[in-house]
């Protein structure tokens, strides 16, 4: 029977040779308490003990630790590089160049203020800014959107592994009712579950003084405990009534929806989509924001000190100047003016008299100067200005900062990933020589156990031979 159960057991290493999270198993085997007959003390065989399962608590625990470090960092690495990609002016225009462009078209138009080309020009140059802004803000929501998505997908996922392993720990404790009895299937499946629950968050585990199984999310407390599970949830909290305030994310119990949990969660997936939406996205957005806020003010100041030195289409009364008369308009916003700089990349637009002709375009600072350029020359000087970020840096360079400071984040999540990819597989190895299967090693028991059974078996018949000669005498 012992040899049989050996047999039993190679063979069902030997089937999960391939299965994820598969620890092997070995039978555990012991000498049958003997018999004493007369002054002689007989041996009666073996006894299987329990089926073992051939696991290093100590290196689980190192290897859920190096997979949460790793699903963080590896995570913020492909957030962030998502964000870094709209800002790239590798391919094509963005909105540095755009900038670059807009002023120098208005150096141009300096040099030839009477020229109507230029002014298109100035105009199609500002279209490009105003459509880019817009491009950069539209894909930032896009990114801030999939953000969402993936917090509420991992608060789903969080869900439906605690609920298994609350399962798993209802079935363990019931198959191990028994001191000797050992569910090493069910507790492999609880480990996977574990180490897949380890994605999301940092986690300890560890059984209760009752003996109950226990998960511990760091810094938010226990969510299972034997076969109670504390389920979370997510959703966007708006700090306005501003229909398009994508409000902050926000995670807690959902039994106790007034116990917020966001910032406590530790490394993972979740902090990492979490970190990157609330911090490093909202500071671009507002950044972009005040970028197009700015832009359009300092432009404005200037542009709508200027005049307007040539026939219009039409007058005030909507009726057609006579040829070669002048009209002396002043006031001109060349943007439409941001109410704030909140949302002011999304909703920056042409000022309405720009927008219907390029006439409106103001180069002179004097009335019936048409040579006059200094409106134009002042704009082009906003360039080399201080106006962002508080008057301490120019457009280009707070723009550059802004796209530098996520480009550096990115490269060293990167980096920081690789790191924590490289101790992650080398905990795995270890883990596989301890735990794995090697079907080198099954062969072999194979064989021997084979040789035992047979060896067994040949020892009852040579019994059963012995009993009947003696029987076949006393007949």
């Amino acid at each position: 029977m012992a040899s049989k159960k050996s047999l039993e057991t190679t063979g069902h290493n030997i089937s999960n040779a391939n299965t994820e999270g598969y620890s092997r198993q070995r039978v555990e085997q012991q000498a049958y308490p003997p018999l004493r007959v007369g002054n002689v003390v007989m041996g009666r065989g073996t006894d299987v003990k329990t089926v073992k399962r051939i696991h290093d608590e100590l290196l689980e625990k190192r290897l859920t630790k190096a997979q949460t470090q790793t699903s963080f960092h590896d995570e913020r690495a492909s957030l962030l590089s998502q964000v870094e990609q709209i800002f790239n002016e590798v391919d094509g225009d963005g909105l540095n160049k755009l900038l670059n462009g807009f002023f120098n078209s208005f150096r141009e138009l300096a040099n030839e203020p009477e020229n109507d080309t230029l002014r298109e020009i100035v105009r199609d140059k500002a279209t490009l800014i105003v459509k880019d802004f817009h491009r950069v803000d539209d894909r930032l929501m896009q990114v801030r959107s999939t953000l969402e998505n993936r917090i509420f997908r991992s608060v789903d996922s969080i869900n439906a592994l605690t609920e298994q392993i609350g399962k798993l720990n209802i079935q363990i404790t019931q198959m191990e009712m028994n001191d000797n009895a050992v569910a090493s299937d069910l507790r492999d499946g609880r480990d996977k579950a574990v180490q897949e629950l380890s994605e999301y968050f940092d986690l300890k585990t560890y059984e209760d003084e009752k003996g109950n199984f226990v998960v511990n999310a760091e810094g938010v407390g226990s969510i299972v405990i034997a076969g109670n599970t504390i389920a979370l949830g997510a959703t966007a909290v708006k700090e306005s009534n501003d229909i398009n305030d994508p409000g902050s994310m926000q995670i807690f119990f959902r039994d106790r929806p007034n116990i917020v949990v966001t910032d406590q969660f530790e490394k993972g997936v979740l902090q990492a989509a979490i970190k990157t939406r609330n911090e490093e996205l909202d500071h671009v957005m507002q950044k972009v924001d005040d970028l197009a806020y700015n832009l359009a003010n300092a432009v404005n100041a200037i542009h709508k000190r200027g005049f307007i030195n040539k026939p219009l289409p039409v007058d005030a009364q909507g009726q057609p100047y006579n040829e070669g008369t002048y009209k002396k308009v002043t006031g001109i916003n060349f943007f439409e003016t941001p109410t704030s700089a909140k949302y002011a990349a999304r909703n920056l637009k042409l000022g309405e008299l720009v927008k219907e002709s390029s006439d409106y375009i103001a180069a002179a600072l004097s009335p019936n100067a048409p040579a006059d350029n200094r409106i134009a020359l002042a704009l082009t000087k906003l360039q080399h200005e201080k106006f962002a970020n508080g008057g301490t840096a120019t457009f280009e360079e707070e723009y550059l900062k802004t796209v530098g400071h996520i480009g550096v984040k990115t490269a060293k999540e990167n980096i920081t990933a690789e790191h924590a990819k490289g101790i992650k597989a080398q905990i795995r190895t270890m883990k596989e020589r301890i735990s794995g299967v090697s079907l080198d090693e099954e062969a072999a028991n194979l064989v021997k156990y084979q040789h035992q059974y047979q060896a067994n078996a040949k020892v009852i018949q040579q019994s059963e031979e012995m009993f009947n000669a003696i029987l076949n005498i006393m007949r």
